[in-house]
Formats: structure tokens, C-alpha cells, sequence
């Protein structure tokens, strides 16, 4: 059974880090997800990140960014070490900017938007920099401290957010703008809506179009984003210990049976099958 982890009420304005320390034993961690962002600096490298069935290596000075929802394991290097970030995307509810960059790692799958930021040389004594001074602010009592963390905090997504710039896909602008708002309604609303006519309805376009733009951005069509989006919300429950049966349920499949069918023919497993696999 995965874990769900949260931020208490109090706290979802403000900015927690913990210091990633170098371990005396091989770290355990077991899968488990959350409903706020984990935002990784590791300083020193060694390990594996494995984020929503995805392994990535874990690099020196590079970041990882875990999003609300996604499924997650840190399994680091005895001397690896850095910083973790805990915050609520409210935390940016008045920089639209670092809200718009967050909101797509919550809606676009990690083998599309990358959760990892490796930086050229040149630039790792500016990223420690800020980070270091992030982390002794926390440590302060000063008065505004969590404006202070929240500030290099943003610093930091911007040079991740540079990065990002560098791949804006094939797309001309209007049409990225489109795709965007697709993807961002599909993660809304892929448990009530599973037809591409309703997205294009929503969207004020045909089918056609929708799918010419998707096609042209990833390569598939709607239908297969659709799938591939209740697929893996429906791993992320299994290994929550739900039943197929509460799975099929919550993803508003009226049959069980059909669900099942639906996800052994996306995945080659049956849902009972695939939570063995991954307990």
C-alpha cells in the first residue's frame, strides 16, 4: 500500500525544507505520494528517483521536482546529500508565471515534461548559493522568513523554467497554447470526460484539429492521451491498496469487468497482476 502524505492546514502558505544528510545505512524508501510539491536539490549525487513507474538517476547538483499526486521513491547513494522543499501550489498563487510551470508537471506525464533539471557547470555555485541562503533563512527567526525561502525558492524554479524554454516543441505558440489547455483539462476531467468530442466541445474546436495538434506535440492521437491518463491514475490507486473493483469505481467505469479488460489491454496485466508486481 502506497502512503498519501500531506501538509497540515496551518502550514500550506509556507515553505518547509529538510536537509537531505549523507546516510549511514542504504536508504529504504518506499514508494509513496503526497498532496503538495517536493521540490529536490541534490547536491551530491548517488541513487535512483523513481517517479510515477519512471527511474531516474540521481545526479550531483541537479533537481527533481515531484508533483501532487505522483508516486514517487528515493533511493540514494550512502554519501549522496542536498535539500527537499515542501510547499502547496498556492504557495505561487501570486506568481502566475511559477504557477503556469507547476501546474505542468502536475498535468503532463514525466516520459513529456522531464521532472529532472541538470545545469551546465558554469552555473552550480549560483544554484548552491541559493540554495544555501534559502536554508538558513528557514533556520532564522527573522521576521518575513517565509517570503525570504519563498523568493529562492522561485529563483530556483526560474532556472529550472530557462531550461525548460530551450524545448518549446514543434508547435507555433497558438497551437501550444491549445495542447496546453487540453492537457490541463484532461487532468481535471479524464474520470467524467473520455471522448475526444468532449474536449474539442470545451476547447471551441473540432476533433480534427485537437487531434492534428496533439499529433504534431507527442506524436499520438487524443484517444491514446485519454487512456494513457486513466492508466496511470489507475496504477497510482492500486498501489494504494484499492480493489480493482473501488478502481473502476472511482475512475467512473460502470463495469468492473470492462475496466479490467480495459486496463489489461493498455498494460498486458490485469490490475490484480500489476499490484503484485509492485508491492
Amino acid at each position: 500500500m502506497i502512503p498519501i502524505h500531506d501538509i497540515s492546514e496551518g502550514k500550506k502558505k509556507d515553505v518547509i525544507i529538510n536537509q537531505l544528510v549523507s546516510l549511514t545505512h542504504y536508504d529504504s524508501s518506499e514508494p509513496h505520494r503526497h498532496n503538495y510539491f517536493e521540490f529536490f536539490f541534490f547536491q551530491k549525487g548517488g541513487g535512483t528517483h523513481t517517479i510515477d513507474f519512471i527511474e531516474f538517476t540521481i545526479e550531483s547538483n541537479a533537481i527533481h521536482i515531484v508533483a501532487p499526486g505522483q508516486v514517487h521513491q528515493v533511493k540514494r547513494e550512502l554519501d549522496s546529500n542536498g535539500f527537499v522543499f515542501l510547499f502547496d501550489i498556492n504557495s505561487f498563487d501570486t506568481h502566475k508565471t511559477i504557477e503556469s510551470f507547476l501546474l505542468d508537471h502536475i498535468c503532463l506525464d514525466v516520459t513529456e515534461f522531464n521532472p529532472c533539471y541538470h545545469f551546465p557547470a558554469n552555473l552550480n555555485e549560483d544554484i548552491i548559493f541559493v540554495v544555501n541562503k534559502a536554508w538558513r533563512e528557514f533556520n532564522s527567526e527573522a521576521a518575513l522568513k517565509n517570503q525570504f525561502v519563498l523568493n529562492q525558492l522561485s529563483e530556483l524554479m526560474l532556472y529550472c523554467m530557462r531550461l525548460k524554454t530551450k524545448d518549446t516543441g514543434t508547435l507555433d505558440p497558438k497551437h501550444n497554447s491549445v495542447y496546453i489547455a487540453f492537457r490541463r483539462l484532461l487532468n481535471k476531467e479524464f474520470k467524467n470526460l473520455k471522448k475526444v468530442m468532449d474536449y474539442a466541445s470545451i476547447l471551441h474546436i473540432t476533433e480534427k484539429q485537437l487531434n492534428d495538434i496533439v499529433h504534431t506535440k507527442t506524436g499520438e492521437n487524443v484517444s491514446t492521451l485519454i487512456y494513457k491518463q486513466l492508466i496511470l491514475e489507475a496504477k497510482r490507486l492500486l498501489n494504494t491498496g484499492m480493489a480493482a473493483k473501488e478502481v473502476s469505481y472511482e475512475l467512473n467505469f460502470a463495469d468492473p469487468g470492462h475496466f479490467s479488460k480495459f486496463f489489461k489491454s493498455q498494460t498486458g496485466l490485469s490490475p490484480s497482476d500489476f499490484r503484485n508486481v509492485h508491492e
